[in-house]
C-alpha cells in the first residue's frame, strides 16, 4: 500500500526534526535525579545535563520515568496538608 502525500510529508517533517540523540538511555537514568532536582529548584539546566532534556524529548521510556521521578521528588519535597 503505497504512502499518502499527507503520511510522506509527515515523515519527512519527523526526519528533518529529530535532534541527534547525544546519550542512551544508562546514561540518562545515571543523571535524571539531578536533573529533576534541578527542574524542581527551577534553576538553569547546567550544560552537562542538557543531553538529558533532548534524550527526553526522543525516549517515551525514560520520559515516563522522569516524569514519575519528578511527581514523587515535588510530594516529597511539598507534602500535602491532611
Amino acid at each position: 500500500m503505497p504512502l499518502s502525500e499527507q503520511q510522506i510529508s509527515s515523515l519527512l517533517y519527523f526526519v528533518a526534526t529529530v535532534e541527534r540523540d547525544p546519550i542512551d538511555c544508562d546514561d540518562c537514568y545515571r543523571r535524571l535525579a539531578e536533573f529533576a532536582e534541578a527542574k524542581i529548584r527551577e534553576v538553569e539546566i547546567p550544560q552537562a545535563l542538557r543531553a538529558i532534556e533532548v534524550h527526553l524529548r526522543q525516549c517515551p521510556c525514560c520520559k515516563k520515568e522522569y516524569e514519575s521521578l519528578l511527581h514523587a521528588m515535588r510530594s516529597l519535597e511539598f507534602p500535602a496538608e491532611s
